[in-house]
C-alpha cells in the first residue's frame, strides 16, 4: 500500500512539473526596467537623478532625464520639503490616461502637441503631479499610477514609455521600456 502511494505521488508530482502553461512573473512588456529609488526623504538624502539612456542613476551634474527631490513647498507662513518628480532638461514629456504601458508600442500621434512646455506641471501641486499629498491622511502616493509619461530625449532621438507605479516611505517605484 506504502509503494502505491510513493508512486502515485511521484506520478502526480511528474505531471504537475510537465504543466506547458507560463506561470512565471514577466510583464507583458519584456523590456521593461523597473526602477526602485532610495529614500529621497530621509535627513540628509540627496534627489534621484536617473538617465534613461544609460538606465542607471546617475549623479546631479551628469545628463539626467527624471528625477525625484525634496523641494519647498510654502503652505501659510511655513515652507514644507515635499517630494517631487522634477524632470530634466533634455526630453520631451507628456502623460497619457488612455493607454496602457504594457500595450505602447510607439510614440502617439499626437505627442509633440501634447508634451509639456512648462516641465514644472509634474511637480507637488502641478496640474500633472507624479506625487500627491493627502493632508487628511499625511500621506503620500503616486496620482493616477495607470497614466502612461512618454519620453522623448532630444540628445539621443529615443523614445520611452514610464509608469510611476508606487511610493512609499520616501521610495518610489517606476518601470519604463524604450521604443
Amino acid at each position: 500500500m506504502n509503494k502505491i502511494i510513493k508512486t502515485l505521488l511521484c506520478s502526480l508530482m511528474f505531471f504537475i512539473g510537465c504543466d506547458n502553461s507560463n506561470d512565471d512573473n514577466v510583464s507583458n512588456s519584456t523590456n521593461a526596467v523597473e526602477v526602485i529609488t532610495h529614500d529621497i526623504d530621509a535627513s540628509g538624502a540627496p534627489g534621484f537623478y536617473y538617465d534613461l539612456h544609460a538606465g542607471a542613476e546617475v549623479d546631479s551634474s551628469n545628463t539626467w532625464h527624471l528625477s525625484f527631490q525634496m523641494i519647498p513647498v510654502p503652505f501659510g507662513q511655513t515652507t514644507y520639503m515635499m517630494p517631487s518628480l522634477v524632470l530634466g532638461e533634455t526630453a520631451y514629456v507628456a502623460v497619457y490616461n488612455d493607454i496602457v504601458f504594457d500595450e505602447v508600442e510607439g510614440t502617439p500621434d499626437t505627442f509633440m502637441s501634447d508634451y509639456f512646455q512648462d516641465r514644472s506641471v509634474v511637480q507637488y501641486s502641478g496640474p500633472n503631479e507624479v506625487l500627491q499629498y493627502d493632508m487628511q491622511v499625511h500621506r503620500v502616493s503616486v496620482k493616477e499610477p495607470e497614466r502612461v509619461f512618454i519620453a522623448y530625449e532630444l540628445d539621443n532621438h529615443t523614445t520611452y514609455a514610464i509608469q510611476f507605479m508606487e511610493y512609499v516611505s520616501g521610495v518610489i517605484a517606476f518601470k519604463f521600456k524604450k521604443f
